[in-house]
């Protein structure tokens, strides 16, 4: 069995900031790809909370630090003590946190796993996160609550992953993606966060998976599937997102009946 780990999750978050994937075309989240037997949390380890009134009512001087006395995160303030616990679940942005700063928190190893700019509790700023390898994992900005510019994500080997443009929260440029052999994966546009122009996928072993064109986030005019031996799947024609002409081949090469072809991809956006 393949021990790396790939799985997915829907979008449910407004804020387009996420430590362990990136989005496809569906927004649909991929997880960042990682060996188990390499993970800094795979022994279960335990950290400590640090937890101290301050003067102000209600409010709490906070930090997690590993078993060792090393931190596991800088010092923050926040609405309510905070209690023990494994290390793994403790090192994202507190809840409850208050003020203003950059909140870091660090794996077992020293290495920093993030360092996120806030203001009045809330994301403000540039985020940043690594793997315990220390190279990068992800960047983005927040500003006045909302996505802004570049958001890119890489693989463990360093290789980019993922790169988004944002403006004023909505993906407006282009959007890409790469495998971690650094072949390309996904070539998408952005305006006013849907699709226009040219989309093309690839497999992994270089070959054309998908072609077509977009206005306004539907499909227009030509757009074609392929198999990952390079055989022909699918050529299909729209007029603003409804299918006016199909052709569908099975894997055999035989050629699939004209409504079972339309079915297959009447829902697909």
């Amino acid at each position: 069995m393949n021990k790396f780990i790939l799985s997915f999750s829907l979008l449910l978050c407004p804020i387009y900031s996420f430590a362990d994937g990136y989005l496809n075309e569906y927004m649909v989240l991929f997880v960042s790809q990682e060996d188990p037997d390499l993970s800094p949390w795979k022994d279960k380890p335990q950290c400590k909370a640090l937890s101290t009134p301050t003067s102000h009512k209600g409010i709490y001087e906070n930090q997690y630090v590993y078993a060792n006395g090393n931190a596991l995160t800088t010092i923050f303030l926040s609405n309510s003590k905070i209690k023990n616990g494994e290390c793994e679940h403790l090192i994202h942005f507190p809840d409850g946190i208050q003020g203003s700063g950059v909140f870091e928190s660090f794996f077992p190893n020293g290495k920093s796993r993030s360092r996120i700019a806030y203001k009045n509790g809330e994301y403000e700023g540039k985020l940043e996160f690594w793997f315990a390898n220390g190279i990068k994992e992800q960047e983005s900005s927040i500003i006045n609550g909302e996505s802004q510019g570049d958001y890119k994500i890489w693989h463990p080997n360093g290789q980019l992953a993922f790169s988004q443009n944002y403006k004023n929260g909505i993906e407006h440029g282009l959007r890409q993606r790469w495998y971690s052999n650094g072949k390309p994966w996904t070539y998408a546009n952005f305006q006013n966060n849907k699709l226009i122009g040219e989309l093309k996928m690839w497999f992994e072993n270089g070959k054309l998976e998908r072609q077509g064109y977009y206005r306004n986030g539907v499909r227009h005019n030509s757009y074609k599937i392929w198999y990952d031996d390079g055989q022909p799947e699918a050529v299909l024609q729209y007029d603003l997102g409804k299918i006016t002409q199909a052709q569908c081949w099975n894997e055999d090469g035989s050629q699939m009946n004209q409504q079972a072809c339309n079915k297959l991809y009447k829902d697909e956006d």
